[in-house]
This record gives structure tokens, C-alpha cells and sequence, in this order.
């Protein structure tokens, strides 16, 4: 062989190395590209699911509401009950 034959045969294995590599680059790009689609995809469903099944302002504010009377009730009752049963000092 001469040396022209082993300089082509050098740049036919660099070219089909530097392919391969290509290949696998753009391989990856595409798997990255898939990935960040199906988050985009899920954030957005997400985004669109997340006012039917969370509470929302008002309806906790009115709960909190319902709390506080059922506390005041309590507080009312026990009032009650700590001045029927203790007697008063002299």
C-alpha cells in the first residue's frame, strides 16, 4: 500500500468516527427535546387541573369562619360550666 491509500483510509475510519458521533450527538438533542416536551406538556395540565381540585380563597376564609364560632361557642360553654362549679373565694 502506499501512502496515499493509508491517509484515505485514515480519513474514512476519522469520517466514520466523527459520524458516529454526530449521530449520537443529535440522538441526545432529540431525547432532550422529547423530555422537555412531555414536561411542558404535564406543567401545563397541571396548570389547568390544579383551580378545580384546590380550595379556594373564599371558600377557606368562610371555613376559618365556621372555626372561629365553634371555638367562641366552646369558650361561651366552658364560661359557663367553670362558673357554675367554682365558688368564689373570700
Amino acid at each position: 500500500m502506499e501512502v496515499h491509500q493509508f491517509i484515505d483510509v485514515g480519513f474514512a475510519v476519522m469520517a466514520f468516527f466523527g459520524g458516529w458521533v454526530l449521530k449520537r450527538v443529535y440522538h441526545s438533542i432529540d431525547e432532550l427535546w422529547k423530555k422537555s416536551d412531555e414536561i411542558t406538556t404535564r406543567l401545563t395540565n397541571l396548570a389547568i387541573a390544579l383551580p378545580s381540585q384546590y380550595v379556594t380563597k373564599k371558600d377557606l376564609s368562610h371555613a376559618i369562619d365556621i372555626i372561629h364560632e365553634r371555638f367562641d361557642k366552646l369558650d361561651a360553654k366552658l364560661d359557663t360550666i367553670q362558673s357554675q362549679t367554682c365558688l368564689p373565694r373570700e
